[in-house]
């Protein structure tokens, strides 16, 4: 009994010393305080295999949506290729706007990004080329220091606007989004503070 319950408290040690690292080396931003952006950000999340929106994409385009409509920016850039099902992510989420009532023309799309690091990589230049220099990054919680980071890489200034989780979505699952994107960010420190090599 007493071997069971030193296993445990290494794996409690081990696994508060992994979530510190994490968090340390993926910092926060600021969350959004009324504070007017020239662009939201919505970086890809999965569609269902047919290309219709999953609860947590939803989410997160219902609370862009409400961003917009407050005017705290003017265009909507959706980010993300076909990745996880056959569906690109960005028409997904451009459709899922243009049906909600967002103009066109207020929607930028990037159709190639393979994951959080390409979202905001592939974004810069199509938010410099439209002189968009101040963003608010709509997420899910689980995903809003990894997309901060990633942002920050890329030198977009922003805030995030946090979706809420739906109600579909346990919290058992919740829990386990958490988990598996921390285990990846922290798998990923090395590559993520890779200096950006010049061409």
């Amino acid at each position: 009994m007493q071997a069971y319950k030193k296993v445990g408290l290494v794996a409690a040690t081990v696994g508060t010393a992994l979530l510190t690292t994490s968090l340390i080396a993926y910092p926060k931003a600021a969350q959004q305080r009324q504070q007017r952006a020239d662009v939201i950000i919505v970086p890809g999340h999965p569609a269902t295999r047919t290309g219709q929106e999953t609860p947590v994409l939803k989410s997160v385009l219902d609370q862009a949506v409400k961003l917009y409509r407050r005017g705290w920016a003017s265009y909507i850039l959706v980010s993300g290729g076909a990745i996880h099902t056959p569906a690109v992510e960005a028409d997904v989420m451009a459709q899922g706007l243009i049906q909600r009532g967002i103009p066109r023309a207020a929607i930028i799309r990037e159709r190639h990004a393979r994951h959080t690091g390409e979202n905001f990589a592939l974004a810069q230049p199509l938010l410099a080329d439209l002189q968009l220099t101040r963003a608010i990054i709509v997420t899910v919680p689980w995903h809003m220091r990894k997309a901060s980071f990633y942002a920050r890489k890329y030198s977009i200034r922003h805030t995030i606007s946090v979706a809420p989780a739906p109600r579909q979505v346990t919290e058992w699952q919740q829990a386990k989004y958490y988990a598996t994107t921390y285990a990846k960010m922290l798998l990923q420190i090395p590559l993520a503070y890779e200096f950006k090599t010049k061409k």
